[in-house]
Formats: structure tokens, sequence, C-alpha cells
């Protein structure tokens, strides 16, 4: 009789097992049939001659930071492209970020800086939201400093001591343009000790071979969302930008207790594939990309054409269109303050190159449909599973 309870029990036990394996089925299935498409959404200004940037179609998936109290403007020209001015900047609604820049995607953007102090404008790229972090700045009339776009870090006027002064932005990758050195550079911003704890560190890479150095140029950032971006120079590959490691937070703000989770390891290479940098305090965003442009001081930048690639799940037919465009939250109030006399650019050896963008959708978005042996194997332990369930009970009831 004991016997014959534990084959019953046995039995129960593999019966559960098959339960199980038969779930595990069922959920890759459902995983094959996830299909995904490339998505593009595209910004050009033709036609929109006179009109704010707030006013824009940019504005229904991007957050804008025009200043009018400091100077800042973001008019679009008669010329069908968009200028900054002073405190000025914007960058991509977080809401939106999270939904189509967490894998893959490519921005594009033709972008040119009119200035000689490259520390006060740039093209960022895997930024986190900047309302996130705030901090007391004791230079700034002790206000809670968050770091928009536009936005000075503030490090040098804060006591900062390591190599470099002051730029814009709090985090991110940036590149600018420095016109008196010309040369393009690529920074990442860091992780310090001093200061209002945010720097950056970076190389400068010599113009490639056709840059316009007065005019507008088209920038191009190849994130696969696992890692690797590359960036581009009207098509040619200026440098890469490695990023990996377990995503963690940093002791910020007067309380030490800020959530943002950063990726902190980044490597940046040349096109040849030499490393330039090795940083292990960078503040590279690892929940999401946001995406932006950022302007400040008597400076100006001009840009036309935005260009966002990223991979969007397919709808079903019982499943309803959506559209990403999320309402823009409203732009801080408080007065800038200009410190572009200290400001100066950090620079590195360059060596130009080019290869050609490759735009392939991220692993975990893009399904094989290839999981055959899954079944084959679901399909053996069942079976095996049902033989012993039989024969277990087949013996109980001979010895009973």
């Amino acid at each position: 009789m004991k016997k014959t309870k534990k084959s019953v029990k046995f039995a129960a036990i593999l019966l559960s097992i098959v339960f199980m394996l038969s779930l595990a089925c069922v959920s890759v299935s459902a995983e094959e049939e996830v299909e995904y498409e490339e998505k593009t959404i595209s910004f050009d200004f033709n036609g929109d001659a006179g009109m704010t940037l707030e006013d824009s179609e940019l504005a229904d998936m991007f957050i804008m930071q025009i200043i009018r109290g400091a100077g800042g403007d973001g008019q679009i020209t008669d010329d069908g492209f968009v200028s900054l001015f002073k405190y000025a900047g914007f960058y991509t609604d977080i809401d939106v970020a999270y939904d189509y820049f967490a894998g893959a995607y490519t921005f594009s953007v033709d972008y040119y800086f009119d200035s000689n102090n490259p520390s006060l404008g740039g093209i960022f790229v895997r930024l986190t939201d900047p309302a996130g972090y705030r901090i007391t700045n004791p230079k700034n009339a002790g206000t809670q400093q968050s770091f928009d776009l536009f936005e000075w870090d503030w490090y040098g006027e804060n006591g900062g001591s390591e190599k470099g002064v002051s730029s814009i932005g709090g985090s991110g990758i940036r590149v600018y343009q420095n016109r008196p050195a010309s040369s393009i550079g690529v920074t990442v911003k860091t992780r310090v000790e001093d200061g209002l704890y945010v720097h950056s560190q970076g190389v400068e890479f010599a113009y490639p071979e056709g840059f316009n150095a007065d005019g507008m140029n088209t920038y191009k950032f190849d994130d696969n969302g696992k890692g690797l971006l590359k960036i581009y120079v009207n098509d040619a590959l200026l440098a890469t930008v490695e990023y990996d490691g377990e995503p963690g937070t940093y002791p910020d703000g007067d309380e030490g207790d800020s959530d943002i989770l950063y990726y902190k390891h980044a490597v940046i290479k040349d096109a040849e594939g030499t490393q330039k940098l090795e940083l292990d305090n960078a503040r590279i965003s690892a929940e999401y990309s946001a995406v932006g442009i950022g302007n400040r001081g008597d400076t100006t930048t001009h840009f036309d054409n935005i260009r966002l690639t990223y991979m969007q799940k397919k709808k079903t037919a019982t499943e309803a269109p959506t559209e990403a465009p999320a309402t823009p939250t409203t732009a801080p109030t408080e007065k800038a303050t200009d410190n572009s006399s200290n400001a100066t650019a950090v620079s590195g050896d360059a060596t130009p190159g080019g290869s050609e963008a490759t735009k392939k959708p991220d692993d975990n978005q893009k399904k094989s449909g290839n999981n055959t042996w899954i079944y084959i194997l679901c399909g053996v332990v069942g079976v095996a599973a049902v033989a012993v369930i039989l024969v277990s009970v087949l013996k109980g009831k001979k010895k009973k």
C-alpha cells in the first residue's frame, strides 16, 4: 500500500513537470509571433519660417528649454532651419525615450555651432532626465541646480581640481565642434568627488575629409542599445563609444540618495578601433537614451533635418495603434548665469577614418523563429514522463 502511494506521489510530480514544460513551450510559441518593424520619425522645418521652436512639431516629442528671461530663443529661419540663441536646448521627452529608445535606435541631425567656444554647445545622446538630479549650488545663489542641456556643470566654479574645466550638460555623451582646433570632440559626462560631482572627459578627432567648418554637417549616432554607440559625420565613422558593466547609482544630490541608473564603464575608440580613453565613472543612461541639443552664452547653434529611427513591435489586428508624441513638460524658469570666460575644451589624439553604418535591430527585439529544438525537447521529455508514470502506476498495482 505504501509503495502504491509513493508511485502515485511520483506520478504527480512528473505530471507537474510536464505541465510546466508545456507552459514553457507555449511561451516560446507566443514569443515567436512577436514581430518588429523599423520606424522613422523625421523633422524638417521648411515652410515654418518665423515659428518659434516651442510651436513646431518638434515639441510633440521633445522637451523645450528656451530660457527667454536670460535671452534664450529658438526660431525657424527663412532658410528653413532652426537657430538656438543663448540659453536654449531641447531633449527627448522621457516617456518617449522609454517607449522608443530603450533598445536600438539611430539619431541624426544636420548641425552647425557658430562659436569659437566648444564648451558651450553640443549634441547629446544617452543622457538621463535633466530634471532627475538636483543639488544645491553655492556658486549660483544657492539654487537647487539641475543640469539641463544649456546648463553649466559648475565644476571649476565649485573648486573642481581634475583636468579640464566646466562645460554644459549633466549626463550622457556630448559631441561638439571645436572650430579653433579644427576638430570634433567626443566627451562623456562623469561622476567626480569635487565640484557638484559632475564633470566630463573626452577626446578630440580631426575633421573628416570634406567637413564643412563653416556650415552644416550631418552627425549620426547609431546605438545598438546593448553597449555600442557609433558616431558618424557625413557618413564617415568618426569614433565609437563602448559602454557596459552592471548599471548602478551614484551617491548624488544633497542627501546622496539618487536612484538614477548609469553605465559607469566607457571606452572611446577612433574609427580604426584604437582605444583613446577608458572611464570607470561615466554618467551614461542605462535605462533609455534621451537625445538632444544644448546651447549656452553668447553663442548660436543651427540645426535641421532631425531623423529618429527605432524598432517597434508590429500591431496585431486586435491592437489599437498608438503614436509616440507625449505632451512636453514646462521648461525651467530659473535664470541661467553665463560663465563662458572660464570654458576650455578637452583635447586628445585624433585619427580620421570612415566606414558604412549598419542598421540592425536589437537581438532582444529581432525574433529568429527557430526554436525547433525546444519543441523536440518538450516532446521527448513529455513522452518519457508519461512512460515513467504508467510503469510506476502498473508496478504499484501489481504489488498491491
